[in-house]
């Protein structure tokens, strides 16, 4: 997880760091997630504003990496690791305020 946010340029970083934005990994989503369209497919989610992070919203802002459903999609540690990454990094560009259609536009894959 380390590497990935390593990659997220300096002053973006400096936004997370101040916004005390938290990464959390838990095993399973809990029970309120599923009911949240969370399902076995979802390896992580950003929770927080809809707008970007300069929206307000009731903290703590956070991005969820759901443990046992990234283990289900890695057959081996490196596709473990790339997999964090990739997880980590789409989240961090949903909490700058990016959907999905402008993540699959950028190169926000290591």
């Amino acid at each position: 997880m380390r590497g990935a946010l390593d990659s997220v340029v300096p002053p973006l970083r400096e936004r997370m760091n101040a916004d005390n934005l938290m990464i959390v990994v838990q095993a399973d989503a809990s029970e309120a997630e599923l009911d949240d369209d969370i399902d076995e497919h979802v390896l992580g989610f950003y929770q927080g504003g809809s707008g970007s992070t300069f929206s307000a919203y009731e903290y703590p802002k956070r991005i969820v990496l759901l443990q046992r459903h990234i283990e289900n999609w890695s057959v081996t540690y490196e596709d473990l690791v790339d997999q964090v990454t990739d997880t980590v990094l789409h989240e961090v560009a949903h909490y700058f305020g990016m959907n999905h259609d402008d993540i699959r536009k950028t190169r926000l894959r290591h």
